[in-house]
């Protein structure tokens, strides 16, 4: 799972970048929200499995990897000049998916390890997941998307629940466990955004 986390620390720091990209802020200031963005939510599971030292002061590869993946960002960000918003909130929205997929599996599997049940490990997945995106947006001046009523928190819940299910109790191995979860996400996820899904508002009668 280590490459797993890997790979979403730099996508989330990447997301992180984009969704302030115009926003008025110079490169050091966007690579600050790139590193907060991808070590948020993986901060909060540690915080929440009793986990000391946090994962990124334990092995500072993680923050190197944010750092990279902010540093991409701004040059991504460059490489596209001063194109439309749509095409930054494109950009933004496939970073995001990825590194929810990523996030909110790697946080159950950890939750899983240290012996936590079933129900532990897919609370602490979503909140691994959403965790760095709601820090990302609240640090832009974004209303969070998971409290925009879009298919977010929903695909992280429904894709750990799919993937616990399948590691603790079936043979299926971890690996395609947690391969079948993350597609589920990403596939949950990538639906919600072309199709315009949004789960019903609270409303007063």
């Amino acid at each position: 799972m280590d490459e797993a986390q890997f790979a979403g620390t730099v996508v989330f720091a990447v997301s992180g970048v984009f969704a302030v990209a115009g926003r008025g802020l110079d490169s050091f200031g966007g690579i600050v929200v790139g590193i907060v963005t991808a070590v948020g939510g993986g901060t909060v599971r540690d915080l929440v499995l009793g986990t000391s030292p946090v994962f990124w002061v334990k092995d500072d590869a993680y923050l190197l990897l944010a750092v990279a993946g902010a540093l991409a960002g701004i040059l991504l960000v460059r490489a596209l000049g001063d194109g439309s918003s749509r095409r930054f909130d494109k950009g933004l929205q496939l970073a995001d998916a990825a590194g929810l997929a990523l996030f909110s599996v790697v946080g159950a599997n950890v939750a899983l390890e240290v012996g936590d049940a079933g129900p532990v490990a897919v609370v602490t997945g979503v909140l691994t997941g959403v965790g760095g995106g709601v820090v990302r947006d609240l640090l832009a001046g974004r209303t969070p998307l998971v409290m925009r009523g879009e298919i977010y928190a929903t695909a992280a819940l429904a894709g750990v629940v799919v993937f616990v299910c399948l590691d603790e109790l079936t043979a299926v191995t971890e690996p395609i466990s947690a391969a079948i979860g993350m597609a589920m996400i990403l596939g949950l996820r990538g639906l919600g955004i072309s199709r315009g899904w949004s789960l019903p508002p609270i409303e007063r009668r």
